[in-house]
């Protein structure tokens, strides 16, 4: 059982500034005539690409389809999208030196970044820059306060609140939580410990699996005592395999919750009843659910399909490639209401914005409109979606759920 690799060959996108243009679904032709060919809107994304098992190649190969897709439609107001797309390959100094690349080349916003090494560096330089962040994916308190970040995606860590709900849900109040063995993680009960409890719930056991294991099995085993039910799994998609394998191999009767956006459709169907057996949570729809009762899906799957990469193809999307999209889409909307496009204005722009159209893939998104929930101060958008894997789709329930009254 091996899980897809996604091809490296993005990296090289990654590293460097494109002006990135493409073809739709429409005739060469048409879209030749369409394209935006206006003084290009500089935009930024910093993200891990070569980084082993915290890479989000997916999101960044998701990023550059979507602005081809938008720029073959037109851009912003007949601009095109210019996409500096930096690859931090999961180094904290090579997070910071990206964020200082984003402020030297002026972009007007990042967008989608995802930037867990050193999230408050990052933070610090592009706020001090005045440079909103639109989509990002929260990983650090400095996250939730900074207010140049506006983001529709609850992100990372609260999914993790989501997959505590999610067995909750479904009667499991015993719960073990298994993560990294690195010493960030060391304090992930302590941030879910008052969710778990103010549910009913509680945390049993705490698993930390180090790099380089082995022998999966002691894991599993160890997640198992004291009478746990279910598994928060607070771990790259990298070690589902083993994970994977090691259920199977001891018969294991724990119910997982995972983060959907770890897994594609084709990664799912080599799991085995691992995957089967699991729920998953996310901000988002899985790419394979019925586009009947998520019709947003269509042009999200159209651009990612006109770019004819094959990591794009509907069974390899993991789903991190719509926070890509939708922060495109979003950036998109407001800029098109300004008068000047540059990093201050579209600050405002944000700040101002309400009810932006997401397409019914997450609801109608106001940015500014932030409030508390625990300890994390400025969250616009709290709603998940629960899912499950039928053996050959990940089935998404349209029934968002709000973490604030679960």
């Amino acid at each position: 059982m091996k899980l897809k690799t996604l091809a490296p060959a993005i990296a090289a996108l990654a590293t460097v500034g494109l002006v990135a243009s493409g073809c739709s679904n429409d005739s060469s032709a048409d879209a030749a005539e369409n394209a935006a060919t206006g003084d290009p809107i500089k935009v930024g994304q910093i993200l891990a690409v070569e980084a082993g098992g915290v890479s989000v190649a997916s999101q960044a190969a998701g990023m550059t389809a979507s602005i081809q897709a938008l720029n073959s439609r037109g851009g912003v107001s007949g601009r095109p999208l210019e996409l500096i797309q930096c690859d931090s390959m999961g180094d904290p100094n090579k997070e910071v030196d990206c964020a200082n690349d984003m402020v030297g080349k002026g972009v007007t916003a990042t967008l989608a970044d995802f930037t867990p090494a050193s999230p408050e560096a990052v933070s610090q330089i592009l706020a001090a820059a005045g440079i909103p962040r639109i989509g990002m994916n929260p990983m650090n308190i400095a996250d939730f306060t900074a207010p140049n970040v506006f983001t529709p995606f609850a992100g990372s860590l609260l999914t993790l609140y989501a997959n505590v709900d999610a067995l909750v849900a479904q009667g499991k109040t015993k719960l073990s939580l298994m993560r990294p063995d690195v010493p960030v993680a060391a304090m992930l009960s302590q941030m879910l410990t008052p969710a778990v409890k103010a549910k009913g719930a509680e945390i049993v056991n705490e698993v930390a699996v180090g790099a380089g294991a082995t022998d999966y099995t002691q894991f599993i085993a160890a997640a198992e005592r004291n009478g746990a039910q279910g598994v928060i799994m607070a771990l790259p998609a990298t070690e589902a395999n083993q994970m994977a394998d090691a259920f199977e191999q001891l018969g294991s009767k724990l119910g997982f919750a995972l983060a959907a956006t770890g897994f594609t459709q084709a990664d799912l169907q080599d799991l085995g009843t691992f995957a089967t057996s699991s729920i998953y949570t996310s901000p988002v729809p899985a790419p394979s659910s019925s586009t009947d009762q998520f019709p947003g899906l269509v042009p999200f799957l159209d651009d990612m399909s006109a770019s004819g990469e094959e990591n794009l193809e509907r069974a390899n999307l993991n789903g991190t490639e719509i926070f890509s999209w939708l922060s495109v889409r979003a950036f998109g909307e407001v800029a098109q209401t300004l008068d000047t496009i540059d990093a201050s204005a579209v600050m405002q722009g944000f700040q101002n914005a309400t009810d932006i159209d997401m397409l019914g893939l997450v609801p109608a998104w106001t940015p500014n409109a932030v409030e508390p929930f625990g300890i994390f101060q400025r969250v616009s958008n709290s709603m998940m979606y629960r899912m499950t894997f039928d053996g050959d789709v990940v089935v998404t329930d349209p029934n968002m759920f709000d973490l604030r009254t679960q």
